[in-house]
């Protein structure tokens, strides 16, 4: 018999995810995080609705609330200058979560990891995978310290993040590709922004402004690739505010927190499979989107939660069980992460192509919409991941102003 049902290498949100979904099936599950501590990462600080859903039915939820998550309800596109031109608002979903929650990475981590029902070892690393006779992945030898031993499992799960030594050692390849260009995120302090997620769409590119808990805000401003150095970082990010009028607001916290920026790689990528017999992907060592449509985190949220659910469906594990979940969730998410990707891709070119054409033509398109509601639902439903709505012919019309738009926009209280 197997030591444990589940093994998940990688103690992410998207791997806690999967472990306390697996726990309340009583399932025997252990994570593995080479970690021993979290990292204050600026990045996925961003839940939307479908991950509401999840977190919600996994009894998580209260956790982040009471932990001081702020509501967003809108995503605000602006000029230099502040005017908004367009919006995205999560107010016209026929949903129970019209909004998403934010807050930090580490707090999502810990609300997730309270009253999880699993074996968790930090500072342990997945190390190599294990095979049987046939080639079949059984297990996994773990790293801890100067300690090295055989672990056993029906099922091996990477959450491994974007550079899986797992998913390699699998035979799953990736090919990446890279953005023209890097975010620099600050974490400063909040003089009063409002509620809004605040895209500014400048001749430099993305300057995403919005309020953290605790009286924080994030901005991530957009950069060649290769990024700015950091002796350079504190006369780039004056010559930001010279030339983005609409940040003046925090121009003095932005500047006494320049020293702390931390640089977010953009790039996307799927794998051409996800599972091996006895294996399965997740999260980042399975795809990747850019950062700045709110999608990654959510997606491995996603991703966990669907493995979870064909397990469940499987009863035993046994061998044939697994392969048959395994093929379920292959099928089920990596077409629709195909379509995330499509979505988060062109959202990010729209807010960060620097070239003239694109940035007349989709600012023209957004004043053109800005009062569409139908389009504006349409987009925002897909960016909630609660599902997927295409456009219509005549959608398409309405949006290039070939034909007018028979809705009103409502109200919002």
């Amino acid at each position: 018999m197997p030591d444990y049902d589940v093994i998940v290498c990688g103690g992410g949100i998207g791997g806690l995810t999967l472990a306390r979904a697996l726990g309340r099936q009583g399932r025997r599950v252990l994570v593995l995080e080479k970690q021993r501590h979290v990292p204050q990462v600026h990045k996925g600080e961003l839940l939307q609705p479908r991950s509401l859903h999840i977190l919600g039915t996994l009894g998580a939820l209260d956790g982040l609330r009471a932990a001081g998550a702020l509501t967003a309800e809108r995503l605000s596109c602006r000029t230099e200058k502040g005017e908004e031109i367009g919006a995205l608002d999560y107010r016209g979903l026929d949903d129970p979560y019209r909004y998403c929650l934010v807050h930090t990475y580490a707090a999502i981590k810990g609300t997730v990891t309270a009253g999880l029902d699993a074996e968790v070892r930090y500072g342990a690393r997945a190390d190599e995978l294990l095979r049987d006779g046939s080639g079949r992945v059984r297990g996994v030898a773990v790293v801890a310290g100067r300690k090295r031993e055989e672990v056993t499992a029906a099922l091996v799960v990477a959450c491994d993040g974007s550079g899986s030594r797992l998913r390699t050692q699998a035979g799953i390849e990736v090919r990446r590709t890279p953005y023209g260009h890097q975010l620099v995120g600050y974490d400063l302090a909040d003089p009063g922004l409002g509620p809004d997620i605040a895209a500014h769409l400048t001749r430099d590119g993305l300057r995403l402004l919005f309020p953290m808990p605790a009286g924080r805000a994030r901005l991530y401003a957009q950069v060649p690739a290769g990024g700015v150095r950091r002796p350079e970082l504190a006369a780039w990010t004056d010559d930001m505010l010279r030339r983005v009028p609409a940040l003046a607001e925090v121009a003095e916290p932005l500047r006494a927190s320049a020293h702390d920026a931390q640089v977010v790689a953009a790039y996307r990528y799927n794998a051409a499979r996800w599972v091996t017999p006895g294996f399965a992907l997740t999260g980042d060592a399975a795809h990747c989107v850019h950062p700045m449509a709110g999608q990654g985190m959510n997606a491995a949220i996603a991703d966990a939660w669907t493995l979870a659910e064909n397990l469940t469906d499987a009863g035993e594990l046994t061998q044939e069980s697994v392969d048959a979940a395994l093929g379920r969730y292959d099928a089920i998410r990596r077409p629709a992460i195909d379509y995330v990707s499509r979505l988060s891709h062109n959202l990010a070119m729209l807010f960060t192509d620097t070239s003239w054409r694109i940035r007349v033509v989709g600012r023209h398109m957004l004043r053109r919409n800005q009062h569409n509601h139908r389009l504006q639902t349409i987009i925002t439903y897909n960016m909630s991941g609660l599902g997927v709505r295409r456009f219509t012919v005549r959608d398409r019309f309405v949006q290039f102003g070939l034909l007018r738009d028979r809705e009103e926009a409502p109200t919002y209280a």
